[in-house]
């Protein structure tokens, strides 16, 4: 009886100490920060809380551009009882050139146009803040489809010699109607067929505010509110939207934060 007593604590010892993971010292620009303090009930980042877990868990982001260093106070009670500085490590952004596109993929847009894509861009907006308990997040994330990467994040894009937005994605080259699967658990909450920019797009959130993004679409097999598991099929490879051809921008966001899908992804052969 002793034994089994004994065997038990130090099981739920072990548990407690996997459950502890240290922040790191420094991150990447572009770089999702996923962390367990089982011991603490309030995280506040640069000043602002964010949510946690029952079982301790939280989850940040470090945008493309950041410089500054990441503050992270801990606290139980409303006592402080940690604060961390998180340094950033700056990455080096490609310079992609793309010459040829139809003029109208790169000049100013009629009225009719910009409304359009100013409504959608609203819901775009509001779905980005959607921020549920779930923590579909702390399990690896997947690639979405196979195929060739030919566009990577962060890289700055000039459109037959003039200077866009640098790219918030990563794209894949793959044939039309490939499968595109989950990258992970999570909601539907954007499934559209048609939008301007980005053709068949749907949005999926993993919680806290973590979300996958899978853009340009031939078709969208999923609707809103449905629940998916990952590699499971939710549409199929196109050229939808204002794309060059058939490939899956795929995105990863927190909040409004845009992320490197790349530092997300986990090899699960």
């Amino acid at each position: 009886m002793i034994l089994k007593i004994k065997l038990a604590i130090f099981f739920v010892f072990i548990s407690l100490f996997a459950q502890a993971q240290d922040l790191p010292q420094e991150v990447l620009q572009g770089s999702l920060v996923i962390s367990q303090d089982i011991k603490v009930d309030q995280i506040i980042k640069d000043g602002e809380n964010i949510k946690l877990s029952k079982e301790g868990h939280f989850v940040f982001a470090v945008g493309r551009d950041r410089i500054e260093p990441i503050s992270i106070t801990k606290l139980v009670n409303n006592v402080v009882v940690s604060t961390e500085e998180i340094k950033i490590i700056k990455q080096d952004y490609e310079i992609q050139r793309i010459d040829g596109l139809p003029e109208q993929m790169v000049t100013p847009l009629e009225d009719d146009i910009i409304e359009r894509i100013i409504a959608e861009n609203k819901v775009i907006k509001e779905k980005k803040l959607v921020n549920t308990d779930h923590t579909f997040f702390i399990s690896n994330f997947i690639i979405p489809t196979e195929g060739i990467i030919s566009g990577v994040f962060g890289s700055q894009r000039i459109l037959n010699g003039k200077e866009k937005s640098p790219h918030r994605g990563l794209d894949i080259a793959a044939a039309e109607g490939e499968p595109v699967i989950a990258t992970n658990d999570g909601i539907i909450i954007l499934a559209e067929e048609d939008l301007y920019y980005t053709g068949g797009t749907i949005m999926i959130e993993h919680g806290h505010g973590v979300k996958s993004i899978y853009a340009h679409m031939s078709k969208v097999d999923v609707k809103i509110d449905d629940v998916v598991f990952k590699s499971q099929r939710i549409g199929s490879v196109g050229s939808t939207g204002r794309s060059t051809g058939p490939h899956l921008d795929f995105r990863v966001n927190w909040f409004q934060t845009r992320l490197d899908p790349m530092s997300i992804i986990k090899n699960e052969n």
